[in-house]
């Protein structure tokens, strides 16, 4: 099983995206065979340790690559059965949404602008700088991007009053876009690009803000803040999104809706 299996992550997934990872070039591969089809909906995985043996790696790299996808819905566990792709992955479902399970966090994709308006709170947006430059490994990976293309970066304050609130970093596909809409509106400007988010996947931590984002922000350095990183995809699964926010710990909140179904 392991010469189809490795036929269909491509047998040069090791060299793409530099210097990412290795578990998370092999995330990549296995999201990408997922999302274009080359892995049905309902196929069976090969154990962690047949995947490890076949390709060369360790288990737990294995266990790195996939705990996204689990976490995505992507690919579905069962304890003593093994790994299988979702019957219904994301990208095949309406609005490309991944299901709801126990535990995930129900909302809808906006932005973090767009959160702090939803509280009634006068906000404005202000561009601190706006780059055009080649991508990390990761965001090169993350985003599907080869040699020679580039991203552009945003570094935006959404402040209340003028106190900052939140400062967020956003990467985007600089060849896909037209950069002054995308400094009005990241989100508009995927639209009109035909490339507009329809799911995102979200990750929260909380940190010590650095002296560069504390200054920023108005803060000492060190002050305690959340971490938002999140990646936007397209219906059709195409990473289109990289934002890393950084949010004051007394003015941010997340409200979760649980379901034990």
């Amino acid at each position: 099983m392991m010469e189809p299996f490795t036929r269909v992550v491509g047998q040069d997934w090791r060299e793409r995206g530099g210097d990412a990872p290795l578990c998370r070039r092999l995330e990549v591969a296995l999201r990408t065979a997922i999302t274009d089809g080359r892995l049905a909906a309902g196929a069976p995985l090969p154990s962690e340790r047949a995947i490890a043996a076949g390709l060369s790696i360790s288990r737990i790299t294995v266990r790195q690559a996939l705990a996204p996808l689990v976490a995505d819905g992507l690919v579905a566990t069962r304890p003593g059965g093994g790994s299988t792709v979702a019957d219904a992955p994301p990208t095949q479902q309406s609005g490309g949404r991944p299901p709801e399970t126990a535990g995930r966090r129900r909302s809808t994709l906006h932005s973090h602008a767009d959160e702090l308006a939803e509280k009634g709170e006068p906000v404005e947006t202000r561009l601190v700088d706006r780059l055009t430059g080649p991508p990390s490994a990761p965001e090169a990976m993350t985003l599907g991007l080869g040699p020679g293309e580039r991203v552009l970066r945003l570094y935006r304050l959404h402040c209340v009053g003028d106190r900052p609130r939140i400062l967020e970093l956003t990467t985007l596909p600089a060849a896909a876009i037209d950069a002054e809409a995308a400094t009005v509106s990241p989100a508009n400007a995927l639209a009109e690009a035909g490339l507009a988010a329809a799911r995102g996947v979200e990750r929260f931590r909380a940190v010590a803000l650095g002296a560069v984002e504390a200054g920023l922000m108005e803060l000492p350095e060190g002050t305690p803040a959340m971490r938002v990183e999140r990646v936007s995809y397209t219906a059709g699964g195409r990473a289109v999104e990289i934002s890393r926010a950084f949010c004051r710990g007394d003015g941010y909140e997340v409200v979760t809706e649980l379901s034990g179904e």
